[in-house]
């Protein structure tokens, strides 16, 4: 049988060489990966100062350039379902070790973001005139946002992705306890196909309820293509790796493009979910297809500023975007209205939310999680 090892350590991923024959000598960073970790995230954070800065001063950002950023998020799903399966694939054959692997995953997910969102909570009940997200304090929403339920209303507009994460650890979860792996792989494949003949055919089918709504959302498809990076990947021969990189980023261009240019490929009812599939889904699971399979054949050096962000991605995610909206807040508050002070004091905001949210990796989420996972054990 096919041996296999990979895990995350200090959020660094690390992946076997030779996948057929593992040994410790053989462990390396995966250095490509931790690139689009960072990659994402900035993409995200410009998107969001792109929409901030034209709503509050009436100009538009670098010509709205990153409109398209919310792809990041499509990055991080391909990657979420690449990561995910690899790093727990010692698991597989051990349904008894489900505990632990969600006890692991509960760490990752949940103490900074409640650490965060807390703050953020505070900060909107004690200063409401500079950061109000109209949040529901309700105890019942406060309950569903604290445990990322479906259909929460949002104290951070970045949580549903959280929500969509935690479906597939759930699915994940489902997977290692069937006994039968070959059911599993026909259940994964049926479940993608539900998906596409959902999204093509029925798009008003989910809409109402928000537990069918994530149970039959487009871009859940995403992580299935992790997971057939997985699959696949010690297959592939390593001559494909340039054509699959430039054609992966050749549509991931092009579906920036698109997407600035609000052309949809599909029906406006069948929802912005499936076009961003296509658009920059498929294109990241080629681009992670092929840098994998690039760095398993050499090795990759980056600069450390690129493995800094990729490895704080999370709390730059979480941390960035109440932020943002603090900032513009402000600025409007003060009457910002020199467009080349507000432009420069926006390039100063991402250095500011880049430099916090390593600083809230390292000092704060870095440590929590050690502690707990060795707590755990």
């Amino acid at each position: 049988m096919l041996k296999k090892e990979f895990f995350q350590e200090n959020n660094s991923i690390m992946i076997e060489r030779n996948l057929t024959d593992v040994k410790p000598s053989s462990k390396k960073t995966l250095e490509l990966i931790q690139l689009l970790r960072g990659i994402a995230s900035m993409l995200v954070v410009l998107m969001h100062i792109t929409v901030n800065y034209e709503d509050n001063s009436g100009h538009v950002f670098l010509f709205n350039i990153f409109k398209f950023g919310g792809s990041g998020v499509d990055i991080f799903f391909v990657l979420s379902g690449f990561i995910i399966t690899y790093s727990n694939l010692k698991y597989v054959e051990k349904p008894s070790a489900t505990g632990t692997f969600l006890k692991r995953r509960f760490v990752r997910i949940f103490p900074i973001y409640w650490l965060i969102i807390t703050v953020f909570l505070l900060a909107q009940l004690s200063l409401p005139a500079f950061y109000n997200t109209h949040f529901d304090t309700g105890i019942g929403n406060l309950l569903q946002t604290y445990l990322l339920l479906p259909g929460h209303i949002m104290l951070n507009g970045v949580s549903w992705s959280l929500t969509n994460e935690l479906f597939f650890y759930l699915l994940f979860t489902l997977a290692l306890l069937i006994p039968n792996k070959k059911y599993t792989l026909f259940l994964a494949a049926f479940y993608f196909v539900i998906l596409l003949v959902v999204a093509l055919g029925f798009p008003q089918f989910a809409i109402g309820n928000p537990y069918i709504e994530i149970l039959l959302f487009p871009m859940n498809m995403e992580f299935f293509m992790g997971i057939i990076i997985v699959l696949i990947v010690n297959r592939l021969a390593v001559s494909w790796v340039y054509p699959l990189l430039i054609t992966g980023i050749g549509l991931f261009i092009t579906g920036a493009l698109l997407n600035n240019a609000d052309i949809s490929v599909f029906s406006s009812t069948s929802g912005g979910a499936l076009n961003r599939v296509l658009l920059f889904g498929f294109p990241s699971f080629l681009i992670i297809l092929a840098v994998v399979k690039l760095e398993l054949s050499k090795t990759i050096r980056m600069h450390n500023i690129f493995l800094h962000l990729g490895d704080a991605s999370y709390s730059i995610y979480l941390f960035h975007l109440p932020m943002v909206a603090a900032f513009f807040k402000i600025t409007d508050k003060i009457n910002m209205d020199n467009a080349a002070v507000l432009f420069l004091l926006s390039f100063l905001l991402i250095v500011m939310v880049c430099a916090g949210g390593i600083f809230i990796y390292q000092k704060i989420e870095k440590p929590l999680i050690e502690k707990l996972n060795k707590l755990l054990r």
